[in-house]
């Protein structure tokens, strides 16, 4: 068969069901041998800005590989910032490179380019297809690098001209090397760690996430009386945010972090490489601390680990788990560790943060992609979401949301998602929009109206003073409206309460077409939990 043939049977025999890419001369033979397929479908974006984001998240809402394929070295450029964001937040994904036709190399012809450097600056591997001998070999090297932990992009570059000769390799299912449970003494450890602390606390990153140990953390933390924080910037919820035990989302900001961990003497992070902070500020964290996870280039906040080890994160904490008893009755617990933040009271415009928790209590069952900005900490401070059923991009950019809500909608196509982005995000690969209207999902879209990169004023009121008027996108008014129906969207508006009800009648029995919503804000009205983005 020819190779082609082998990489996409290859896939297939590991579960892999879409390829998302935005194709061009070189993606030829791949897209070609995709045709038709039964197992297996080319997902067209209409650029590459918008393709691996796509794949991410369509990567996180199933929790399994995605997979990306890039038009050579302009269109790997174009896509390198999203890589950039899936290596930060962990996403396994595998990319597909289309390289340039090996037979005219040495003239240096058009789209040529120094593919392995480019990809090596954001791919934790680089494969090749070099020749017909070994092309089956590093076809099974990238898919297994792609599915060992750390996760993290893995590129394979594909010349077109090789994808079209002939192998005598069966495809077969890789396996991966995973990581194990601790070992008994190991696990005695932590769990002596933690029964020593007399206010111990967990702090949850991606890797609870992908290992599937969100219900042992919530076990571990009832057996503790302990609270389960999510470290800054964590790209997918990796416990539910409606157990007792969700005390939210850790602020960027090591003061601030210090401040919400002050009343702890003892830290157990789970997974992640630590904390992810935004603008600087000084803090000291005098707690114990113990981590475990995936990752080696793991560091500290401040200080050293007290205990850590590498190892699958659920099967390292079930045999700690077992090994404490419950510590407190359910009357000694403490309430919610979640803030505790009031509501502002209604008037004639549209609060944001009214708009988002209302928002939250209609779509309570959906998955959530937030690129909202400012916003953001409201979503985390009300959203009663189940783990992994709440993305963000993870690396601090944005762009990322709404082509991965496609990409996630996709993936989960009996799931109503709600992607709640700002209108400054949704401008940077709004094209995806094209690829959610010609695969019918059913998404809903909430576009959060200001004219203004807020979140960027917020810093610049810290680092500046005040606002700049750089960060004010008008004039002119962008029409959503119009963005819409370029792309065959239903479109809805909301500046008040009421017309927001009338919204939540007319989709009462759910959202049955794409859908974008249009949030229309008064820039002066700030999100009540805005001082905790920095």
């Amino acid at each position: 068969m020819k190779i082609s043939e082998f990489l996409l049977r290859t896939l297939e025999a590991n579960g892999v069901r879409h390829i998302f890419g935005n194709p061009g001369t070189t993606e030829i033979p791949l897209v070609r041998a995709c045709e038709n397929r039964r197992k297996l479908r080319y997902v067209v974006a209409l650029s590459e800005v918008a393709a691996v984001p796509m794949a991410d998240g369509y990567a996180r809402a199933t929790r399994s590989l995605g997979v990306v394929n890039l038009h050579v070295a302009p269109g790997l450029g174009n896509g390198m910032g999203a890589l950039y964001t899936a290596g930060i937040a962990g996403t396994p994904l595998l990319v597909l490179v289309g390289g340039q036709d090996r037979r005219f190399l040495h003239t240096n012809p058009i789209l040529w380019g120094p593919l392995e450097k480019m990809a090596g600056s954001v791919c934790k591997a680089v494969c090749g297809l070099n020749t017909r001998h070994d092309a089956a070999a590093n076809v099974r090297r990238a898919l297994r690098a792609a599915l060992t932990p750390p996760y993290s992009p893995v590129a394979l570059i594909c010349p077109p001209d090789l994808l079209e000769q002939e192998i005598a390799a069966a495809p077969a299912r890789v396996t991966a090397p995973g990581l194990s449970a601790l070992s008994a003494e190991d696990a005695g450890r932590y769990a002596a760690f933690l029964r020593k602390a007399e206010h111990p606390a967990l702090i949850a990153a991606e890797d609870a996430y992908w290992s599937d140990a969100g219900d042992i953390l919530e076990k571990l933390s009832r057996a503790l009386g302990a609270p389960v924080y999510i470290a800054p910037y964590t790209g997918v919820l990796p416990v539910s945010s409606a157990a007792p035990a969700y005390a939210g989302y850790l602020p960027p900001s090591m003061k601030q972090i210090a401040e919400r961990l002050a009343p702890h003497d003892a830290l157990l992070f789970v997974g992640g490489r630590g904390f992810r902070t935004t603008l600087y500020s000084d803090a000291k964290l005098p707690q114990r601390k113990a981590w475990l996870g995936t990752d080696s280039a793991v560091l500290t906040a401040d200080g050293e680990f007290e205990l850590a080890c590498m190892a699958h994160p659920r099967e390292a904490l079930r045999p700690i788990a077992e090994k404490i008893s419950t510590r407190l009755s359910a009357s000694s617990r403490r309430g919610s560790p979640r803030p505790v933040v009031d509501l502002p009271p209604p008037q004639d415009k549209l609060h944001p943060t009214r708009a988002i928790h209302a928002l939250l209590e209609r779509f309570v069952d959906a998955l959530w992609v937030d690129e909202s900005g400012l916003s953001t900490s409201d979503v985390r401070q009300w959203m009663s979401l189940p783990a992994g059923a709440y993305l963000i991009n993870g690396s601090g950019g944005i762009g990322w949301g709404l082509a991965a809500a496609v990409g996630a909608a996709i993936g989960k196509p009996k799931r109503q998602v709600v992607a709640i982005i700002g209108d400054g995000s949704a401008l940077y690969a709004s094209e995806a929009l094209w690829t959610a209207a010609h695969l019918e999902t059913k998404m809903l879209l909430v576009i959060l109206s200001n004219r203004r990169y807020s979140t960027l004023n917020e810093a610049a009121g810290r680092l500046a003073g005040g606002p700049l008027k750089s960060f004010t996108i008008e004039p002119p008014a962008i029409d959503f409206a119009g963005l819409a129906a370029l792309y065959d969207w239903d479109y809805a508006q909301a500046a008040s309460e009421s017309q927001l009800d009338i919204f939540f009648a007319a989709t009462r029995r759910g959202i049955r077409r794409n859908t974008l919503l249009e949030l229309k804000l008064d820039p002066a009205l700030k999100p009540v939990t805005a001082a905790r983005h920095f």
